[in-house]
């Protein structure tokens, strides 16, 4: 067994009381959010299950598979809340929410999929070294966001709209100017990320993104914009977050790190590292469509990648009443009417349809199974827009059997 040399480790408290703060934080979002988790809840039935998968064909036990996992969730979130120290309860975080989300892929939400890299993180490593990384991955969020709303799409759509509703109390903004300015919300967000990278700035950055994060409460409020409720206990969740790693000054002792001898701990911790490390680089690759919008924290930016739904008028009445009334009327009298996808989760889920062509196209193709659909049902595919001028490559299908056609050509495709 081999001694390393003495190094500064936070204190035990530190540790805990971060994973008290998070794990309480996940709560109020799976609160918040009940009707993605419980599909016996009335919003759930007519909103098909698109799993990551293949899964037990018996619904009974997808639903005992979905209720046990979601059982354990809550009791060992709670259980960290009531006590801290007890890191190998993040295990059970991290594979009961993995369970969910292999389950239905609508639940992989950014805050799910940055909770299981901090369960990870929590479980496996050191404090110190743990909170490091918390400090990498907060800074790649801030990053990423801002890189993916400096775009022709962002400041045209919602960025300008997000000024407008800045702006709109104090004075009218035209709509050329409201574009120039929504580019200083990425400009802002990418300041935030530079301040964060160095310590002797990172309280101010702390400070600014606490600032940030309220200002988005304020602006994506029921009051204004009228975001979700996930939305919004996610922005206080990481304004907590920055007070906690950027701002507040941790405590200290000296402590000796003990075992650099391999074993099974240690595979696990590299293992981790690589985990995390991997999700730090991989959004690079976001814009070529390898790694997923939301995973590579594509914020608020409607460059993503996405699929039109439209639904024949002659099939409107074979459809389930929650998704009939999302679908917008045809305004061009050619029978077609496009199915709202955000308004349905919205109403439904209770949260921002996933955003990725292929969970949206499979989406489509389980609809089209499900209400007999075949020539009455048609998918405009987008792909990522242009940066610089917002173009996308659009693909058009039409009928079941070019659906499934067109899946096959995913190389992460949706199991059956």
């Amino acid at each position: 067994m081999a001694i390393e040399n003495p190094s500064s480790l936070s204190t035990a408290d530190d540790a805990a009381w971060f994973a008290r703060i998070w794990a309480l934080g996940i709560g109020v979002l799976l609160a918040v959010t009940f009707p993605l988790w419980l599909r016996s809840w009335r919003a759930a039935p007519e909103f098909p299950r698109i799993n990551w998968i293949a899964l037990p064909q018996s619904p009974g036990w997808v639903a005992v598979m979905e209720y046990a996992a979601l059982t354990v969730l809550v009791v060992a979130l709670g259980a960290i809340v009531w006590n801290g120290r007890r890191r190998w309860i993040w295990w059970l975080v991290m594979v009961a929410l993995g369970i969910l989300i292999v389950i239905d892929q609508h639940r992989f939400q950014p805050w799910a999929y940055q909770t299981l890299l901090y369960a990870s993180v929590l479980g496996a490593l050191p404090w110190r070294e743990g909170r490091r990384w918390f400090v990498a991955i907060a800074i790649s969020i801030y990053f990423y966001s801002a890189a993916g709303k400096l775009d022709y799409q962002f400041v045209h759509t919602v960025g300008s709209q997000m000024v407008d509703a800045l702006l709109s109390p104090v004075v009218d903004v035209a709509d050329d100017w409201a574009v120039i300015i929504a580019f200083a919300l990425p400009v802002s967000e990418l300041t935030i990320a530079a301040l964060l990278v160095f310590p002797k700035t990172r309280r101010v950055g702390g400070v600014c993104a606490i600032a940030m994060h309220v200002t988005l409460i304020v602006l994506l409020g029921p009051w204004a914009l009228g975001h979700s409720l996930g939305v919004l206990a996610w922005n206080g969740l990481l304004a907590t977050q920055s007070w906690v790693l950027f701002v507040r000054k941790p405590t200290w002792i000296k402590a000796v790190d003990i075992n650099n001898k391999a074993s099974f701990a240690s595979i696990l911790r590299w293992s981790v590292r690589l985990v995390v490390a991997t999700a730090l680089l991989a959004p690079l690759t976001e814009r070529y469509e390898y790694w997923d919008h939301w995973t590579s924290w594509a914020l608020y930016s409607p460059h993503n990648s996405r699929a039109d739904i439209q639904i024949h008028r002659s099939a409107l009445n074979s459809l389930p009443k929650p998704m009939r009334e999302s679908v917008v009327k045809d305004e061009d009298g050619d029978g077609w009417g496009t199915l709202d996808f955000q308004r349905w989760s919205l109403r439904r889920r209770g949260v921002p349809v996933y955003p990725q062509a292929r969970y949206q196209l499979a989406l489509a193709l389980e609809l089209a199974r499900r209400n007999d659909l075949d020539q009455s049902i048609r998918v405009k595919l987008k792909g990522v827009s242009d940066r610089w001028s917002g173009k996308r490559n659009e693909t058009f299908l039409i009928g079941r059997n070019e659906l499934e056609r067109q899946m096959e050509e995913f190389w992460l495709r949706v199991r059956d």
